[in-house]
């Protein structure tokens, strides 16, 4: 296949959350353009939920002609679990919380992790497709919603543009949710990485009430960057205190009690 710009490389950014998965099904069943491609970049360190929907729903999707490609960065060393790029350097992936043991005064890291563990493996795809793109050659389709208009930007790379068939179709993610139902399909829980600091408290409440899998995995990670450089302590929770002590549900207190709490809907990889 020759791509161009009047014929575009069609690549559907599938988080498997709630509207990337919803554009996955309408391309499915023909109420939007069918892709090239639906990719998932699998970070490695998703929801056990995400991963199951996945699993789930793949068949259905190629079954109605959406191809479904997982990728991972090429390199294994990047998505290692000590949080740090290998190629001799320091910097953490994660947006973690720092606390400057010397001043007390907390900040927050640079993320890094949604280069290195999503845009560079898309990216790395579709140059075995096009290895010399030109401006254009990629309309990449993206799973934001009408309410997360803020979120819309070009790509940083003249080659893609970026496009929002939700927001075209001035659809929300409940709508997404009422589609979904409609048509006797499952609503996916919200994707992101389980360690992900951009977490909401209510957010962190769930995983914990869940518990298996996810909370062990948060909570192993809040550890193990704790103390990964000397003068500073590492927190994936924003109020820069373990996590265990940051996160207290019902069952904490030894009973059930009913909680209003407001999840977030805004993060950067939650699609």
């Amino acid at each position: 296949m020759t791509y161009t710009s009047e014929n575009p490389l069609k690549i559907l950014s599938l988080g498997w959350g709630v509207q990337s998965w919803t554009l996955a099904a309408m391309a499915a069943l023909g109420e939007i353009p069918m892709p090239d491609y639906a990719i998932h970049a699998d970070t490695t360190h998703e929801m056990q939920a995400t991963y199951d929907h996945a699993e789930k729903w793949t068949p259905w999707l190629e079954e109605h002609g959406v191809r479904i490609v997982t990728v991972q960065n090429p390199k294994p060393e990047v998505i290692r679990k000590d949080w740090k790029v290998a190629s001799g350097g320091h910097a953490f992936l994660v947006p973690a919380y720092v606390r400057n043991l010397s001043t007390g005064k907390v900040g927050a890291v640079r993320r890094q992790c949604t280069n290195h563990w999503k845009i560079k493996p898309i990216r790395h795809f579709i140059r075995t497709h096009i290895p010399n793109p030109r401006p254009g050659m990629v309309e990449m389709m993206m799973g934001i919603s009408l309410d997360e208009w803020h979120r819309m930007k070009p790509a940083d790379v003249k080659y893609i543009t970026n496009v929002y068939p939700l927001v075209d179709k001035r659809i929300r993610r409940s709508d997404c949710i009422t589609w979904l139902e409609q048509h006797g399909l499952d609503v996916p829980t919200k994707s992101g990485c389980t360690f992900c600091p951009y977490n909401s408290t209510s957010r962190w409440k769930q995983i914990k009430a869940q518990g298996e899998v996810d909370w062990d995995e948060a909570l192993k990670t809040d550890l193990e960057i704790r103390n990964a450089r000397p003068g500073y302590e590492f927190f994936l929770h924003s109020k820069a205190i373990p996590l265990e002590e940051a996160v207290r549900i019902p069952e904490d207190y030894g009973a059930k009690q009913l909680e209003m709490d407001i999840p977030c809907d805004s993060g950067a990889c939650f699609v």
